[in-house]
C-alpha cells in the first residue's frame, strides 16, 4: 500500500471494519503515515481504529513521541470508535541470540537489545533498578488484541500486563536461569539528566528519555484488559527467560 496515495489507501480499506495500525518509523513520517491511514479509514467507512502505540501513553516524556500526540488527538476527533493498546516493554527484546527457537522468541522484533543483552550477559540498569515495569510478550499482546475485537465497547485506553518486575529483578532471574553472572552497570538518574541537559543526538535523546520514564514509574500501570479474558494467561518474565535461555 502506498501511504502517500489517499486513493490507494481507501481502495485497500474498502469493506474493512477495524484498522489496527502497527506503523513504526522515526520522525515526521510516523505521524504523516498514520494520519493518512486514519483519513482513508474514515472515507472508506471503517468503524474502528487502533493507532500504533504498543508501549506507553506517556507521550510527553519522549520527544520522539510528539507525533503520537498529534495522531491520538486526531483519532479522538475522528468519529470512529477507537482504543490504543498500552503494554509496556516487549519481553521479545530478550530473544536476540537465544539458541532455542529465536524466531519464536523474537516474534517479529528486529531491533537491537534494550538495556539487557541476554547473549552477551550484560545489563544497563536505570536508576537503582527498583522501579516496577510492565513487560509483555508480543504473542500475548496479539491474543488480547484479537479477543478485544469481539468486545461490544472499547475503552479509550486498553492496558495489557504480561508481568511486572523491576529491572533488578529481571537481571536476578536471568542470572539464576542461565547460571551465569551478568556484567551489571547501574545508570543513576543524575547521570541520565546530565546527558539529557547536554543536547544529545536524537537516538541518545530517545534512549535516555526512555530510561528516565522507567525510573519515574511511567511504565508501571494496572491492566484493564486481562480480566476481560480470563482464559488468556500471558507468559511471565520468568517463564519467558526459562523457555528461551535455560540450558
Amino acid at each position: 500500500v502506498d501511504y502517500s496515495s489517499a486513493q490507494s489507501l481507501e481502495a485497500a480499506l474498502q469493506g474493512v471494519h477495524t484498522v489496527i495500525s502497527c506503523i513504526w518509523s522515526y520522525g515526521p513520517d510516523f505521524g504523516i503515515s498514520q494520519l493518512a491511514l486514519l483519513k482513508a479509514a474514515k472515507h472508506a467507512g471503517v468503524k474502528r481504529f487502533v493507532p500504533s502505540d504498543w508501549a506507553t501513553d506517556q507521550y510527553d516524556s519522549i520527544s520522539g513521541y510528539a507525533a503520537k500526540t498529534t495522531v491520538w488527538n486526531a483519532v479522538k476527533e475522528s468519529g470512529l470508535e477507537y482504543t490504543r493498546f498500552i503494554n509496556g516493554i516487549w519481553m521479545n527484546l530478550w530473544g536476540l541470540g537465544t539458541p532455542h527457537n529465536e524466531a519464536e522468541a523474537l516474534s517479529g522484533y528486529v531491533g537491537p537489545p534494550f538495556l539487557i543483552d541476554m547473549k552477551k550477559r550484560t545489563a544497563l540498569i536505570p536508576g537503582d533498578g527498583s522501579q516496577k515495569v510492565v513487560f509483555t510478550n508480543m504473542r500475548d499482546i496479539g491474543k488480547f488484541v484479537a479477543a478485544s475485537l469481539d468486545l461490544q465497547h472499547w475503552d479509550p485506553d486498553s492496558r495489557i500486563v504480561g508481568d511486572e518486575k523491576s529491572y533488578a529483578e529481571v537481571v536476578d532471574l536471568a542470572e539464576s536461569i542461565t547460571t551465569a553472572s551478568f556484567e551489571k552497570t547501574y545508570y543513576p538518574i543524575s547521570q541520565i539528566k546530565t546527558v539529557l541537559a547536554g543536547n544529545p543526538d536524537p537516538e541518545q535523546l530517545f534512549f535516555h528519555q526512555f530510561m528516565q520514564l522507567i525510573v519515574d514509574g511511567g511504565l508501571e500501570f494496572k491492566a484493564n484488559v486481562n480480566s476481560k479474558f480470563p482464559d488468556i494467561n500471558p507468559i511471565s518474565v520468568e517463564e519467558y527467560l526459562t523457555r528461551y535461555w535455560k540450558g
